[in-house]
């Protein structure tokens, strides 16, 4: 019962007008209303309103970040090549024959073409964002800054840029310059992934860890990532809900694309977890001590360029934690009658 109350508030606007429409379908064709032409074009039409309304809104998404023609070309295509599509399938069903695939096949090739041309804009658009992600990984936080906050606000701003600026303000402390830039890029984008992944990494930076998660679950309902959800995990642990941490972390810590501090970290966290409900925490610790070594220089570097603020002292507090469980390991082997 608790089963189909869930599925039933689940229905939204669309799925409710959706399920209206199949009931009296159904009842026109069982009254001999509908004859099976009627039914397929009615049918074609309604499946055919539902998938452009997918369309129109993933390309709303995206709007912020295109250009004008590069949107709207997108989206008409999409909208145009998906009507030849259904309908090709539909004049097949109502007995259009071999007739059917000539509109078929332009379909085929006009998607084929405009995966291509997508291809190409996107590869343009994006251009800037491998040597900004290398700049942010090297700790080149300034001269990142001098090379995109221009251009990320330049204009009305783009929100991915200005997510990026954010996060090499937040790196060197400045969190109310990043605070401006994220406010701006998310009256732009306010769904985009990185946009509320930076806000995410702000938050958390600020020791407002509920907000941190509250954001990530923003980005994660945009785009799905293995990295942010340990993100989400820590922030949880962090803002001292352990039951969510555990059941967030224990979903993705086996993932081989996990980035190695999610590793790591999310085994300590698991390890400190399981050692508060009073079960044993070895096999996390052991996976804490064998990535260790690339790990934790990395968040000692992290808690010294955030030292005195709430966050950057939990983390050293962590490294610390973390390393007395290495340190002590040995000896309990040693221990161990086998």
């Amino acid at each position: 019962m608790n089963g189909l109350r869930r599925a039933w508030e689940s229905v939204g606007p669309l799925e409710a007008i959706a399920l209206i429409g199949v009931g009296l379908v159904l009842a026109l064709v069982l009254a001999g209303a509908l004859d099976g032409v009627a039914l397929i074009i009615l049918l074609v039409v309604s499946y055919f309103g539902y998938m452009a309304q997918g369309v129109v809104v993933q390309a709303q998404r995206f709007r912020p970040v295109e250009p004008p023609r590069t949107w709207a070309i997108t989206m008409i295509g999409n909208l145009v090549l998906m009507a030849l599509g259904i309908g090709a399938f539909g004049w097949y069903l109502a007995g259009g024959g071999t007739r059917a695939w000539i509109p078929l096949l332009i379909f085929i090739a006009g998607f084929v073409a405009l995966r291509a041309w997508r291809r190409s804009v996107v590869a343009n658009l994006y251009a800037w964002r491998t040597p900004a992600l290398t700049l942010l990984q090297q700790g080149e936080y300034r001269k990142l800054v001098r090379e995109l906050e221009d251009e990320a606000t330049a204009g009305r701003g783009h929100p991915d840029k200005l997510a990026m600026v954010a996060l090499a303000y937040i790196e060197l402390n400045k969190w109310e310059r990043a605070d401006q830039l994220l406010a701006r890029a998310r009256q732009l984008a306010p769904e985009f992934a990185s946009v509320n992944g930076a806000l995410g990494s702000l938050r958390r930076h600020q020791a407002r860890y509920a907000e941190a998660a509250e954001a990530i679950r923003q980005a994660l309902r945009f785009e799905d990532n293995i990295n942010s959800v340990y993100y989400l995990g820590l922030c949880q642990f962090l803002a001292g809900d352990h039951a969510a941490a555990e059941q967030t972390l224990r979903d993705i810590i086996d993932d081989p694309t996990l980035i190695r501090q999610g590793q790591v970290y999310g085994a300590y966290i698991l390890g400190q977890v399981a050692e508060g409900r009073g079960d044993a925490a070895d096999e996390w610790y052991a996976r804490l001590a064998e990535g260790a070594p690339k790990v934790l220089p990395l968040l000692h570097e992290e808690a010294r360029r955030h030292k005195q603020t709430p966050y950057g002292e939990a983390l050293k507090d962590h490294v610390r934690s973390m390393e007395q469980i290495i340190a002590r390991r040995p000896l309990a082997r040693g221990n161990n009658p086998d």
